[in-house]
């Protein structure tokens, strides 16, 4: 069956209002790790993403390559300014023989300029891929740091609520 916009029931309108575009200015980051909260006032960048293990299916009878996925795994960046040594601090148990470093993440966006409303979601088990120390560098800048990380849950607070499709 076609799509026919005529019957559509969406509450989208016809064009994307550029206003309803969200800023990513007006997100926030909160890490909650040994049972202490802080919100990452440092950081100006935050990916996040899951990327899904597809395996090949073919079969008799058809020329496509079909895909089967398998397992997902969560993957991310996040980046901020040097103010602190809390990464650092919180690394050094591991390295002297202790614990690794796992961690949460509650993300929310919400441009008040926006329709969309506010979203909002956690990521579980964070693990930074490596620990920001120090990066200087003989120019005009600010110190700053940047790390990949893996996630193994993701939790949907709260969904935008603005738009219905």
């Amino acid at each position: 069956m076609a799509y026919n916009p005529d019957e559509s029931t969406s509450t989208i309108g016809q064009y994307l209002n550029g206003r309803d575009t969200i800023s990513t200015k007006d997100a926030t980051i909160f890490i909650k790790m040994n049972g202490n909260i802080w919100p990452m006032i440092e950081c100006n960048k935050f990916e996040a993403k899951l990327e899904k293990n597809k395996e090949d299916v073919q079969t008799l009878g058809s020329r496509w390559k079909h895909k089967k996925t398998t397992s997902v795994e969560g993957t991310g960046s996040l980046g901020g300014y040097v103010i602190s040594s809390s990464w650092m601090e919180h690394a050094l148990p591991y390295i002297r023989g202790g614990k690794d470093l796992y961690f949460e993440g509650t993300c929310s966006i919400e441009d008040p300029t926006s329709a969309a409303g506010k979203q909002t979601f956690l990521l579980k088990d964070m693990n930074l891929d490596d620990i920001p120390f120090a990066d200087f560098e003989a120019d005009d800048d600010v110190m700053q740091w940047e790390s990949d990380f893996t996630f193994e849950g993701i939790e949907l607070v709260q969904p935008f609520t603005g738009f219905k499709n």
